[in-house]
């Protein structure tokens, strides 16, 4: 596999694709992967990050999916029975 790095410019957090890179992408094959490493001078999005994915992780845990199909089935069925239908 053939590796190539290349610089990104970054404009009102849009990433910014130069022609140079859309032409190596462009004579590539069809298996090409690209990987992303953000840099940041300052840790003030780092730790953002890190704030936001301590919080999720300390949150309450979501019901699981079994028991929110289980609510539905129950509250459809219940739906229908009160409007005189028999299942």
């Amino acid at each position: 596999m053939n590796e190539q790095t290349f610089t990104l410019e970054v404009k009102e957090g849009k990433l910014i694709i130069s022609n140079e890179i859309q032409d190596y992408l462009n004579k590539c094959s069809e298996n090409v992967q690209v990987i992303l490493t953000v840099k940041s001078e300052s840790n003030k999005v780092a730790n953002k990050w890190n704030k936001w994915f301590d919080q999720l992780e300390n949150s309450q845990s979501l019901k699981s999916l079994t028991d929110i199909e289980n609510e539905y089935k129950t509250s459809l069925i219940d739906k229908y029975k009160k409007q005189g239908l028999e299942l």
